[in-house]
């Protein structure tokens, strides 16, 4: 297996045998790791706050047409 360095990319190298960039540097990568967890987590967040908001919508709406039901004597 031959192993060459990426150039201006300090940690990352090039196995010729398959083509693949490794990052030797595991702190880098733990960091990446991490980020992309973090980065995920808040994803999700998001997702279920507009989950909610969209749940809160419909909710309003349905108070709205009972309103009107209720305002129109029905």
């Amino acid at each position: 297996m031959t192993i060459y360095r990426v150039k201006d990319h300090n940690g990352l190298v090039k196995n010729t045998e398959n083509n693949s960039i490794v990052n030797e540097n595991k702190s880098e990568f733990q960091s990446y790791i991490e980020n992309r967890k973090r980065l995920s987590s808040q994803n999700e967040k998001v997702d279920e706050l507009e989950q909610n908001v969209q749940e809160m919508k419909n909710d309003l709406n349905d108070i709205k047409d009972l309103l009107k039901k209720l305002a129109n004597g029905q």
